[in-house]
């Protein structure tokens, strides 16, 4: 989902604008004075977090402006980390998905499950950091970006860098169902507050 497809879903739009913070009207899918001063304060929190902490390749952009700029800046700390390491480990870093629609969620859901293919989450629709603009995948690819390893060494490596970001958490950490590629911004105590808080 893409900054512009997020906008195409004015009420979920609005809630994200909430969960940063810059948002205080009704949840109601209607665009007023309000909803187009929160739009102007996340776009100047964003360019401000692009200035600070760098710019990088296309695929990472489009999915840094996804998430909420709070967790877009720490995601952008995290990448500029990453990035030097993955160079040191002769890969490279993208971040790869963002923010997902519930939709997107119970989708990725059924993947091995009520459709073919290989288990990715755990998580249904509303119960993901994901849908909340507060999380972020990784991808480690070769050294010149072309070929996309889903298995590497380099993802433990790089996913560990959470640690030096207060507030970040890593999947890899996860006992149940360890998640190499993702890591969040551990805004609430649990993800189901994170739900309550972003649909009331």
């Amino acid at each position: 989902m893409t900054l512009d497809e997020m906008k195409k879903y004015p009420r979920f739009w609005q809630r994200l604008l909430r969960a940063e913070g810059v948002y205080a009207g009704k949840i109601d899918g209607i665009c007023g004075p309000l909803q187009r001063a929160a739009e102007a304060e996340w776009e100047r929190r964003a360019v401000e977090y692009r200035a600070a902490c760098g710019v990088f390749d296309a695929r990472s952009e489009a999915n840094l402006e996804t998430l909420t700029p709070g967790a877009a800046r720490m995601a952008r700390q995290w990448l500029s980390k990453a990035r030097v390491e993955a160079e040191k480990l002769g890969v490279t870093v993208r971040i790869i998905c963002g923010t997902r629609s519930y939709a997107e969620q119970d989708a990725l859901y059924a993947q091995g499950r009520t459709r073919a293919g290989k288990r990715v989450t755990k998580a249904r629709g509303g119960f993901s950091w994901h849908n909340f603009g507060l999380a972020w995948d990784f991808g480690v690819f070769s050294a010149d970006g072309g070929t996309y390893f889903g298995e590497h060494p380099a993802y433990r490596v790089l996913g560990a860098l959470a640690y030096g970001l207060p507030g970040c958490e890593w999947g890899g950490e996860w006992k149940g169902f360890p998640d190499l590629p993702h890591l969040q911004v551990r805004r609430y105590g649990s993800v189901r507050e994170a739900r309550e808080a972003f649909e009331k």
